[in-house]
């Protein structure tokens, strides 16, 4: 009973942590829903110009916090005490899933307009890179185990009362491209935008910033985990962008 019961918990976190993702990237893009980047929901504050930006750039923080924090091997230690390792990146979605409503709920618009080429030919065709760095996103997660980073693969063999395969370091397709493909469509989509108002501005320029910070953190957990191997993949693949440079060598730690 138990195990049937982490199966459906886990089947439930997946579900809902992949509409939250779908919500927020409507909420960016500005389309289908209710409450996005530039229109308020009843929960947000009445600010505007600087107060609402410095606003702004704090709820992408604390989400971006919350997924670095309980995304740390420090964090999953102390926790998995408490949260079975079965169940513990299902519970972490539902995490994920509270802070976006967080961010969703709570966001300030800044609907000043920068640009807007919305309705012509470069405007569909940066609504179609937007969607397309997004698919890169998904791709990207199926490259690497897909349902394991979603919790679902773990509660499956706990039901089947099975190991899980231990996980061997690979680059396949777009990780021999960038280290990171997936931050690499994210960037794409953030930036893809047919209308850029100043809310969308300091939302692009937050969550890039968290998306690099992730990154360095992510990476010192990598080298740990993994040392030369990963050190030489550093040394000739770059880190998002293709073409630039791959990283120099970081001292493992201690």
């Amino acid at each position: 009973m138990l195990r049937a019961l982490a199966i459906l918990y886990s089947i439930a976190c997946y579900a809902i942590g992949v509409a939250a993702l779908v919500y927020l990237i409507l909420f960016v893009a500005g389309l289908f829903v209710p409450v996005t980047v530039d229109v308020a929901s009843p929960f947000a504050p009445d600010i505007s110009g600087l107060s609402a930006a410095l606003w702004d750039a704090t709820l992408v923080a604390i989400w971006g916090a919350q997924h670095t924090f309980m995304a740390s091997a420090g964090f999953k230690k102390w926790w998995t005490r408490y949260c079975p390792a079965t169940i513990e990146r299902s519970t972490y979605l539902i995490f994920v899933t509270l802070f976006t409503a967080g961010l969703v709920l709570f966001w300030a618009p800044l609907p000043a307009t920068i640009w807007d080429v919305s309705g012509s030919p470069l405007g569909y065709a940066l609504l179609a890179s937007y969607f397309c760095g997004w698919t890169i996103t998904l791709i990207a997660t199926f490259l690497i185990n897909h349902f394991h980073l979603f919790g679902l693969q773990q509660a499956w063999t706990f039901l089947r009362r099975t190991q899980s395969k231990t996980e061997t370091f690979r680059t396949p397709f777009f990780y021999r491209i960038v280290r990171h493909p997936m931050m690499t469509g994210i960037l794409i989509s953030l930036w893809s935008v047919p209308t850029l108002t100043t809310g969308r501005l300091v939302f692009n320029v937050a969550m890039s910033l968290y998306i690099f910070i992730g990154i360095y953190f992510e990476e010192k957990t990598l080298v740990a985990d993994l040392g030369e191997e990963y050190e030489a993949y550093r040394r000739r693949v770059p880190s998002v962008i293709p073409g630039l440079p791959a990283a120099a060598p970081t001292a493992t730690p201690r």
